[in-house]
């Protein structure tokens, strides 16, 4: 993919502002509301408190993506290793376990009995589960499956869920620099908000790992690949 011209690096970085304004917004309402019924020796604030904590793991994840862009942009060399695909796609469902449960989502997590690793960057790798997960939260109409196997000489971290897909002739193009800013304009859409999947796309070049987008039983389906670790 490479660095992306000038003016998409000037819109990426204000797609990511407004990424950041959301949850900072949400962040910062929470918090006035917490100190406001503490003052009337209120305790019933676990509903502000826990939209705070979703809301620092938003912040958290998009401070992430900072990261990755500044890795990909400068064409830093991976550092890969063996990374262990069922400790990754659990430590992943833990990171998103609050916003899940928040957002009335069911994450459920399916492995096969084979205990695969692949050969990665493991910070990048995560990071591109990361983007799916979320992706995937966001869109979801109740269930959010991730499901661990591996064919031939690759392993497979596959994100599914019940909302839309994107439409085949798109998926290849909204993983972008150029396709992300386009799809902003089309907001029907599931990858028009954001750039998780561009950021996911990104992260996972970097990582030698590659994303796939496809479609499962009228749902959304993500692929993460990389090469089996020896």
């Amino acid at each position: 993919m490479g660095v992306p011209p000038a003016n998409h690096l000037s819109e990426l970085m204000s797609l990511l502002a407004h990424d950041m304004r959301n949850p900072l917004a949400a962040l910062s309402t929470n918090i006035n509301f917490i100190r406001s019924v503490m003052k009337n020796r209120v305790t019933d604030v676990d509903e502000a408190l826990s939209d705070c904590a979703v809301s620092c793991t938003l912040l958290g994840h998009i401070i992430g993506n900072l990261d990755v862009f500044s890795r990909a942009f400068a064409d830093t060399p991976p550092v890969r290793q063996a990374l262990p695909l069922q400790k990754t796609s659990g430590d992943a469902l833990a990171r998103w376990a609050e916003h899940a449960r928040t957002s009335g989502i069911e994450l459920e997590l399916s492995a096969d009995e084979r205990k695969s690793a692949v050969l990665v960057d493991p910070y990048l790798f995560s990071r591109a589960l990361d983007n799916l997960l979320a992706n995937a939260l966001q869109h979801s109409r109740g269930k959010v499956m991730l499901e661990c196997t591996a064919r031939g000489d690759r392993g497979y971290l596959i994100v599914t869920d019940s909302g839309p897909a994107v439409p085949d002739d798109l998926r290849d193009f909204v993983m972008t620099a150029g396709g992300q800013n386009a799809a902003k304009f089309k907001y029907e859409a599931r990858y028009g908000s954001g750039l998780g999947l561009y950021c996911a796309a990104e992260a996972a070049r970097a990582a030698g790992a590659e994303v796939a987008l496809g479609e499962r039983s009228g749902g959304s389906m993500f692929e993460l690949s990389a090469p089996l670790a020896p």
